[in-house]
């Protein structure tokens, strides 16, 4: 007699347990980057190839629920927003996809993609991201590598968007912030001209 009562209890509890997943899973929102063309159009790059080989992020943006900061300057974490994929790799892709638009054809290769001896490496740092109502602070430093021993200097940048309220306010402002570095590491590699050291 005590069987039957045991497997309904436990039927009860593993629909209600299904019934609160669905409910979570279902709430959670994805949000991605977009890729954003230059309004000033193709610079003029006669150097070698690039690829963007890493972005690094912030501890307190690499993660995957999205987060803003309160007007005290809290970081709020949202729960039931997230990055559609990991975001230094979305971050990566995005900016080599940015750069496409604003660099003359084939001179941009796409990671994975093996990287041709004499190419430049982009290695990207944010090293701060801070999306709030008063608008986000985007530092970052870039440097352009030919090969594995050589280095060139190293650039730091601060750029501002509009104001940041909601998740997908942050979306819309990282891509933005991010269209504007590749403006920048584009207009840079024009004027520099930089070639591989032999």
């Amino acid at each position: 007699m005590n069987r039957p009562n045991r497997l309904r209890d436990l039927l009860c509890i593993g629909l209600s347990v299904l019934a609160l997943s669905a409910c979570r899973s279902g709430a959670t929102r994805l949000h991605s980057l977009i890729i954003l063309p230059s309004a000033h159009g193709i610079v003029r790059y006669t150097g070698p190839q690039v690829r963007v080989d890493a972005v690094h992020l912030p501890a307190d943006m690499d993660r995957a629920e999205i987060t803003t900061r309160t007007a005290a300057g809290r970081l709020e974490i949202h729960d039931f927003d997230h990055w559609g994929a990991p975001l230094s790799k979305m971050a990566r892709e995005t900016l080599a996809a940015d750069l496409i638009t604003r660099l003359p054809s084939g001179k941009v290769i796409v990671a994975p993609l093996e990287k041709p001896e004499g190419a430049l490496g982009l290695n990207v740092v944010i090293l701060q991201f801070s999306p709030d109502s008063v608008g986000p602070r985007f530092l970052a430093s870039w440097q352009a590598n030919a090969g594995r021993s050589s280095a060139g200097e190293s650039k730091l940048i601060t750029l501002k968007s509009d104001p940041a309220d909601t998740p997908s306010e942050v979306a819309s402002s990282l891509s933005e912030l991010l269209a504007q570095l590749a403006d920048h590491i584009a207009t840079q590699l024009s004027t520099s001209e930089t070639s591989p050291s032999p």
